[in-house]
């Protein structure tokens, strides 16, 4: 049991991670963009967090669609809005070293989960192939 989850298969952990990822992406993309906004308050995704809330069930709201073609959009997981000591004088709390450090970071998870989920899917087709024969 992880964190009050239930046992839960390795790609349903892999595909979770890399939704966090891909939202987390999303979040330091947007402080990157407003780096220069005055009195901006850069945000970020807790991702242990959002993660766990996923991997619970509790990864937000899905909107109700009326068609089967629509896309089904979520609310994110747990944000904060980061405060901090403001070194700028437009009241702008994004470090853009720090983000782009973090965007590097956010990458090379989601590459790994990427080559993780691939693995784990080449191993499936092996088997069934082998079945085949």
């Amino acid at each position: 049991m992880v964190n009050g989850i239930g046992k839960i298969s390795a790609e349903t952990m892999l595909i979770s991670a890399m939704k966090v990822a891909e939202v987390n992406h999303r979040y330091i993309a947007n402080n990157i963009a407003n780096a220069d906004t005055p009195g901006y308050t850069q945000k970020e995704l807790d991702f242990q967090k959002s993660l766990n809330a996923v991997l619970q069930g509790r990864g937000g709201i899905v909107l109700r669609t009326n068609h089967p073609r629509h896309i089904q959009i979520e609310k994110e997981g747990v944000v904060v809005e980061k405060k901090r000591n403001v070194l700028k004088n437009d009241f702008n709390s994004v470090d853009i070293d720090e983000q782009i450090a973090k965007l590097t970071e956010n990458t090379g998870k989601a590459t790994v989960y990427t080559a993780l989920l691939a693995k784990k899917f080449s191993q499936l087709t092996t088997i069934i192939n082998d079945l085949k024969r």
